[in-house]
């Protein structure tokens, strides 16, 4: 289990506002409309929202993070809470957005539920989803294959990125789905200055990593982990890769 409270996940949000940007533009937000920042981390969501005139609510399961959201975007209302059981009455809202936060629920057929219960007629789910592929994909595959045999409980991850797999669990809700593909740079001084940060600060590692410790391998997979980024990496003088994702859209009827 990640606690998303630990470490400085701060830096992983900054790398992610260019494609908060692209899921708030695609949402066409519009002055007045009520909007949830679903899984909202640090808020930038939440902040692109409410500088295009939204009423903003953000909700997320890590209390530090949702601190640092009320910091950054005070005109909004952020609340502790799970995903799965908003705290929300039906139809409270125009639009949900989630960057990359709702993709790592526990249960997806009920997450989705419950963002079509919290949304209007004709409502609109806007959420990023990584696609399975590119160099920092093919990286955390190395550690989560590891993770996996040292004895870490999982679980099949859920397919957030084929339209198909949403709609299939929208449909049941009345909901249509369409996505559009997008792409996020990620950069860094070098291959080796990028997972260092990530092995410092982000959550995920933290959580990880004295497992794979305890097992012995986590020298390996650091090695192996960084040999995908360096074979990936397509700025041979500083580090840069590119992660594709894809935002999908629901619509409720």
């Amino acid at each position: 289990m990640v606690d998303w409270s630990v470490g400085e996940y701060e830096r992983t949000a900054a790398e992610l506002e260019p494609a908060a940007r692209h899921v708030v533009e695609r949402a066409a937000i519009a002055p007045g409309e009520r909007v949830l920042d679903l899984a909202c981390g640090t808020g930038n969501a939440a902040l692109l929202a409410a500088a295009a005139g939204a009423r903003v609510t953000g909700l997320d399961s890590a209390p530090r993070l949702v601190e640092v959201a009320r910091e950054r975007v005070p005109d909004a209302e952020f609340v502790v809470g799970d995903a799965l059981d908003l705290p929300f009455d039906d139809g409270a809202f125009d639009a949900v957005l989630s960057v990359f936060g709702v993709i790592f629920v526990p249960d997806p057929a009920r997450a989705i539920a419950e963002i079509v219960r919290v949304l209007a007629p004709r409502g609109r789910a806007l959420l990023s989803a990584w696609c399975p592929e590119g160099p920092v994909t093919s990286m955390v595959g190395v550690l989560g294959r590891g993770l996996a045999a040292a004895g870490a409980p999982s679980r099949p991850r859920f397919a957030w990125h084929e339209p198909e797999a949403v709609a299939e669990l929208a449909a049941a809700h009345g909901a249509t789905v369409d996505a559009e593909d997008g792409s996020l740079a990620i950069e860094a001084e070098s291959p080796e200055a990028y997972f260092a940060l990530a092995e410092e600060h982000h959550p995920m590692s933290l959580a990880g990593r004295p497992l794979l410790e305890r097992a012995g391998t986590y020298a390996a997979l650091r090695q192996e982990a960084l040999g995908v980024l360096r074979a990936g990496n397509e700025d041979p003088a500083r580090f840069r890769v590119t992660s594709p994702y894809r935002v999908v859209r629901l619509v409720t009827a």
